[in-house]
């Protein structure tokens, strides 16, 4: 029999991949959009819909790894931006923000149901809050698909990204292999721990 906590453990973490994801994604085709971009309503991804953002392999990873992974990345074209450089950061940057968002008042939240001696409904919240902080954490590592590759290709010199390029995906392999076995806990736990002490304080929690 299924113990009922494993159980909501479960599902809650089901939901906050699928809200964390949706958002992220989400956001990217609304923030490229705004900025002149006509492909992410072309591709029918300027929606909340998280079907059309449900990547597979990104969502197990995630669940796998208490939040390293990714949703179904948005094609995006710099092609209409009025600044190339500054709007294809923007696109990059503010996913990670709206999970930021959705992570403090998720923590509101959880904070106004905890206050009711509502447990069950304040797990949730505070689930959906730790899986959008893990998104926009990770996001920011310079490994395909995640935004920090577009970002690291605006911050560093043209002849020393494409040299990056070139090792990317041995990189990307080393990185999921020290993820996996918990090296990198030491650098991204304390940061998200860290997040979500400071969101945690600013909800009243």
């Amino acid at each position: 029999m299924v113990n009922i906590n494993s159980f909501l453990f479960i599902l809650f973490a089901l939901i906050a991949i699928i809200i964390a994801t949706t958002v992220h994604e989400f956001t990217r085709a609304l923030t490229s959009t705004i900025l002149g971009d006509t492909l992410p309503k072309q591709k029918g991804r300027l929606t909340l819909n998280p079907i059309k953002h449900f990547e597979p392999i990104g969502f197990i990873l995630m669940l796998a790894t208490g939040g390293f992974g990714w949703g179904k990345p948005v094609d995006t074209t710099s092609l209409y931006y009025k600044n190339r450089k500054r709007d294809t950061l923007l696109t990059a940057i503010m996913p990670d923000i709206a999970n930021i968002i959705v992570a403090y008042i998720s923590l509101i939240l959880a904070n106004l149901f905890i206050k009711t001696g509502n447990v069950v409904v304040f797990s949730l919240f505070s689930k959906i809050a730790v899986y959008n902080i893990s998104l926009a954490v990770y996001n920011i590592v310079p490994v395909s698909p995640m935004d920090g590759l577009k970002v690291l290709a605006h911050i560093i010199p043209s002849n020393k990204y494409f040299q990056y390029i070139q090792y990317e995906k041995v990189i990307q392999a080393v990185f999921l292999l020290f993820l996996f076995i918990g090296t990198t806990d030491f650098i991204f736990t304390p940061v998200i721990n860290g997040l979500m002490s400071i969101l945690s304080l600013l909800a009243g929690l």
